[in-house]
């Protein structure tokens, strides 16, 4: 110090300047460290998109293969289904008319068996022996 104890204006502003400049390396640098890690984390980003648009591409492709085969299936099933029940229908209409063939034969039987019995009965109401 050339003026003794005290320091003049111009090595506390040069002082000051340093410290300044020191501190604004360091900015810069963790500026540019930051910059770094934003730019590698963007990387790793970037490339995880990849990563999950080809696993959903994967996976989006199984749905539409398992979708399609569903809906065969079901396609399938639908006209099985379609066939029994016109099958079904016939099927009801003949035993229907089975079922009335048959009501007539057993009432035309029955009326057979009332002659006969009838026929048979002895003249004072008593059954034969």
């Amino acid at each position: 110090m050339p003026l003794g104890l005290w320091k003049s204006k111009w090595e506390i502003h040069r002082e000051d300047m340093d410290r300044y400049r020191e501190d604004m390396d360091r900015y810069r640098e963790d500026v540019e460290r930051y910059r770094e890690e934003a730019r590698e984390d963007r990387a790793r980003s970037d490339r995880r998109w990849v990563e999950l648009r080809e696993e959903t591409r994967e996976l989006r492709a199984d749905y539409d293969r398992e979708l399609a085969e569903t809906r065969l299936f079901n396609r399938e099933v639908l006209i099985r289904m379609e066939k029994t029940y016109s099958n079904l229908g016939a099927t009801l209409e003949l035993v229907g008319e089975e079922l009335h063939e048959l009501k007539a034969a057993v009432k035309a039987q029955t009326e057979a068996i009332m002659k006969l019995v009838d026929r048979f009965e002895e003249p004072g109401g008593q059954q034969p022996v």
